[in-house]
């Protein structure tokens, strides 16, 4: 039972993640791409792409907040 709770936090706090940052993205797609530029190659070039195409960057935002709402609302008890 504890880790169940345990593992159904985490899994909250990854949908919380997806939601906000997907909502940070959708505001201003490439300050908000830019701030992650950082680490391996391929994650720059990804981060460097989403600056240079906001509409783009906005598309991968708001399916970032669809998959949080998605994760947020199946990993919740229905009676609750």
């Amino acid at each position: 039972m504890k880790n169940e709770l345990v593992i159904r936090r985490i899994i909250e706090v990854g949908a919380l993640f997806l939601i906000g940052d997907g909502i940070m993205g959708l505001i201003k797609p490439c300050w908000h791409s830019r701030i992650w530029h950082f680490g391996p190659q391929l994650a720059q070039a990804v981060t460097e792409e989403l600056a240079d195409h906001p509409n783009t960057a906005r598309a991968v935002y708001a399916a970032e907040v669809a998959i949080g709402i998605v994760i947020a609302s199946c990993s919740t008890p229905e009676n609750q």
